[in-house]
């Protein structure tokens, strides 16, 4: 008995050490409390910054073609990360043998395809639309984890889910006259399942690349790095062999494209890391449901969209399942670390 306590007692306190070190490098796979003394002025902040990406990717995709952005804004920003872990983290870029499959499908999954697809079909659909779509990756990663992890959910977490995925049902019932070109599939328009199909992609990298971090020691930004830079290349090669290479506004779209590479890739990448030191990775993925919302403002605004009641009911339902999901597992990490904190 006392064996079976004390190697117990081992495994919490391994446990604990390997939380910390996940959470220095953004890949965490439990959680435990928050520490206090921070308002939610800092997670409007980034979701504020977050919400404007989408906007600023429909901008810069009228002067350009999907393929030729995800390639140019790729290579760019993979350039400038594998050149930070070079110059400040004295990391050399360089890898296993053995570790060429999972880098060769972060490279096509998680950026080649995933932001090519994301892009097409942001091209033929609402920014604020888009904005929803995306923000179903809690959903699908839970079901990722259930397949492929046997992650076990809860009755809530059920629930939650199923909540979730009808909350999309009023946002897909709508349809411009731009997706209605493609054709649907049931009710859900072409670019409707590319979004989809990017979402998957997305939770399937996010998968390998835990396998990099964790199971071999690899930085997540020079990870992130030789990802964005290899799909950007790739996207690169793409378009100069099948599209003509055409910029209508060279001037501002090269603004526009820095704009967003510094905000989304560079602020918000850093600032998230940052939070973690003050919110569990639960409570910060349970807020993102502010990023369509802060969409969906821009979009209006600036992109003159039209915000009907679909939106309005879907996000209600959306996020009433969301908490439902996440409920449970707060409290999970809550109980956790209580009984870490008293061992």
């Amino acid at each position: 008995m006392r064996d079976c306590v004390r190697r117990s007692f081992s495994v919490d306190v391994r446990r604990v050490r390997f939380i910390i070190q996940m959470q220095k490098i953004g890949i965490v796979c439990a959680e435990l409390k928050p520490q206090k003394g921070k308002n939610m002025i800092d997670i409007i902040a980034l979701h504020a910054l977050f919400g404007t990406s989408i906007p600023i990717s429909k901008k810069l995709l009228s002067f350009t073609s999907p393929v030729l952005l995800t390639g140019l804004r790729m290579t760019i920003a993979g350039s400038i990360l594998m050149l930070f872990n070079m110059i400040w983290q004295k990391k050399a870029v360089g890898m296993q043998r053995k570790l060429w499959s999972y880098y060769a499908q972060i490279i096509l999954i998680g950026v080649y395809f995933r932001y090519i697809l994301r892009y097409w079909g942001l091209q033929h659909m609402p920014a604020v639309k888009m904005g929803f779509l995306v923000n179903s990756t809690p959903f699908v990663a839970a079901i990722f984890s259930y397949i492929f992890f046997n992650e076990l959910l809860t009755r809530k977490q059920w629930i939650g889910l199923t909540l979730g995925f009808l909350g999309y049902v009023p946002i897909l019932l709508t349809t411009s006259s731009s997706e209605q070109k493609f054709g649907e599939m049931f009710f859900i328009s072409w670019p409707e399942i590319a979004i989809f199909a990017s979402v998957i992609a997305y939770c399937y990298y996010m998968t390998i690349s835990r396998r990099l971090i964790r199971d071999h020691n690899h930085s997540a930004s020079l990870t992130n790095g030789i990802r964005m830079f290899g799909g950007g290349f790739l996207a690169l090669l793409t378009a100069f062999a099948v599209e003509p290479i055409a910029i209508s506004n060279v001037g501002e779209f090269t603004v526009w494209l820095a704009v967003l590479i510094v905000i989304s890739n560079i602020i918000c990448h850093n600032f998230c890391l940052h939070l973690l030191k003050y919110y569990s990775i639960t409570f910060l993925s349970f807020t993102d449901f502010l990023s369509p919302i802060f969409t969906g403002i821009y979009s209006w605004y600036f992109l003159k969209e039209t915000i009907t009641w679909n939106y309005f009911a879907g996000a209600a339902v959306i996020i009433f399942g969301l908490y439902l999901f996440y409920q449970d597992e707060l409290g999970v990490s809550h109980a956790k670390g209580k009984s870490v904190a008293a061992a």
